[in-house]
């Protein structure tokens, strides 16, 4: 998706955050798909960042040969909340293409493609001889080339499946094919990827929360664990992948057990300490009661092969149904949220997809907020009522069946759920005094927000461990400390404000002083202020 580093950039540019690798949510996509005691829950909260994971979209073919493969996809993309392109395939909103051609390493297949508005998408399938497992494949080069001018990129990700001994995926992009277009589709390069788990033993059941583990397997070292916690319904995990300077692995995290049934977590995957550093956070809402059964496994995806071949396939999208049942309505509404204005100027509805695009820019204001998003969007159409994600530009809604005769319905999007990071005042701050390998705890406030802070120090650094007991308030994403007018911020935090989690632990480096001045810098506040806009 090329929207998911602008929408990770734009909603925790406050934070030092990186967005969470997208091979790494591919993989995990694939665990729950291949895993059929799979366990999730729908959620009141559901964190923008993970939900960009699955936006891929797939397309189905409807061939007889690939039925049952049809069948097992889509109860996969109804998991994966993907009902705008179930809906489009059982209009007969695509194109069959089934198309081959072959090259030294295998022979590829496009089954079909469907496109509107709101982009393309396209399934593939590809035979490729082996004599070693693979789960996955990756691809260095794919692209679509429109009528020998325009080239665009394209989103490929691909999974094996044993019924048909074949890889098989899809490619994306958010642009639409025109109609009646000649098209090349190039891919090549392809990276044959082994998914593989080893279970870390008394992680969270020891009483002694353990510093790190030693792996010593296909190129990773060991694992530091950072923090951990349980508070709101979450239990936390902080921690750091060590990676050989010689290594295969294109991605590696950790995932959950209980009982021997996997369990859902949302991940960010942090900016990289060190190249060879892996930093993550993980969270999962689970109760507090089953945290000790948690089981815990280090997963990575291994390359074990590599092909550099092209595939090069032509063929003409003729396919003009999607335009049909496609909607396009001009808006002009306008919100502010903190020092920010939205400014919705078109709703796009497709068989696939609604679309509510928006012009933001930043307004002149005296508050004291530095960030302002909401967590929940909902898009009302008549009685029907969609759920969305927030990309840099738009707002993202999955259909839930064809949407018809719209003029005479009322239209109107919900926001709610906001989180807002407020920059802390001159007065906020606490005295860390006789600062000492032995941890001291005080208690603050901010904003009337209780806070205690256990300072200590760790070597030459000190550690600074903020938490509240309210559950509205969002945690400190950041404090400073000045030394000699200079302006000091931690060298690592556990919470960079992604995660809804109220604990923060920072490191400042060399800090030699026994009383130091703490200062509040920035922290969030989990709010409501819910806003309806009627756009028709």
């Amino acid at each position: 998706m090329n929207n998911m580093d602008d929408l990770i950039k734009e909603k925790v540019k406050y934070d030092q955050v990186d967005y969470p690798n997208e091979n790494e949510m591919w993989s995990k996509i694939i665990r729950k798909q291949q895993n059929q005691n799979y366990k999730t829950k729908k959620h009141s909260y559901k964190p923008q960042v993970i939900l960009t994971a699955i936006m891929f979209t797939i397309v189905l073919s409807a061939t007889p040969v690939f039925a049952k493969y049809t069948t097992e996809i889509l109860d996969w993309m109804r998991n994966m909340n993907r009902t705008g392109i179930i809906t489009s395939l059982e209009n007969g909103f695509g194109q069959e293409v089934n198309k081959t051609v072959e090259n030294e390493a295998g022979v590829l297949n496009i089954h079909n493609v469907i496109s509107d508005q709101n982009g393309t998408t396209i399934n593939f399938s590809l035979d490729i001889d082996h004599d070693y497992p693979i789960d996955a494949a990756d691809f260095e080069q794919a692209s679509l080339k429109i009528n020998d001018e325009k080239e665009i990129k394209l989103e490929a990700n691909a999974v094996y499946n044993q019924e048909t001994d074949q890889l098989v995926g899809i490619l994306h992009t958010d642009e639409g094919i025109p109609h009646n277009s000649n098209v090349t589709l190039q891919l090549g390069g392809v990276k044959e990827t082994q998914l593989k788990s080893v279970e870390l033993k008394d992680v969270v059941q020891s009483n002694a929360f353990p510093e790190k583990i030693t792996i010593n397997q296909d190129g990773i070292s060991h694992i530091e664990f950072t923090s951990n916690g349980y508070q709101n319904g979450q239990y936390t995990l902080d921690y750091l992948i060590d990676l050989e300077e010689s290594n295969n692995i294109e991605n590696a995290y950790l995932s959950y057990k209980i009982q021997g049934e996997n369990i859902a977590s949302f991940g960010v995957t942090h900016k990289r300490p060190k190249p060879n550093v892996i930093k993550s956070s993980d969270s999962l809402e689970i109760q507090k009661e089953v945290v000790e059964k948690l089981g815990v496994f280090l997963s990575y995806t291994d390359t074990v092969s590599y092909k550099p071949d092209t595939w090069s396939l032509d063929f003409q999208y003729n396919q003009d149904l999607a335009k049909k049942s496609t909607f396009v309505m001009d808006i002009d509404e306008t919100i502010e949220i903190g020092s920010q204005q939205l400014q919705f100027n078109e709703l796009v509805i497709t068989p696939s997809e609604v679309k509510l695009y928006f012009d933001e820019k930043y307004i002149d204001s005296n508050s004291n907020i530095a960030h302002f998003n909401y967590r929940q969007f909902k898009l009302r159409i008549g009685e029907q009522e969609l759920s969305g994600n927030n990309f840099k530009d738009y707002i993202s809604f999955e259909t839930m069946g064809l949407i018809k005769d719209i003029t005479n319905k009322e239209i109107s999007l919900t926001l709610n759920d906001a989180k807002i990071s407020y920059e802390a005042g001159k007065q906020d701050k606490v005295e860390l005094r006789n600062i000492s390998e032995v941890p001291k705890t005080l208690n603050a406030e901010l904003n009337g927000y209780p806070i205690d802070i256990t300072y200590y120090t760790k070597g030459n650094d000190l550690i600074v461990e903020s938490e509240s007991k309210n559950e509205q308030f969002g945690g400190i994403t950041q404090n400073v400390i000045y030394e000699n007018g200079k302006r000091i911020f931690a060298e690592t935090r556990s919470n960079d404000g992604v995660l809804r989690t109220h604990k923060q632990v920072e490191t400042f480096k060399n800090i030699k002083e026994k009383d130091i001045t703490l200062n509040f810098f920035l922290y969030t506040v989990n709010e409501d202020r819910a806003k309806t806009i009627v756009l028709q």
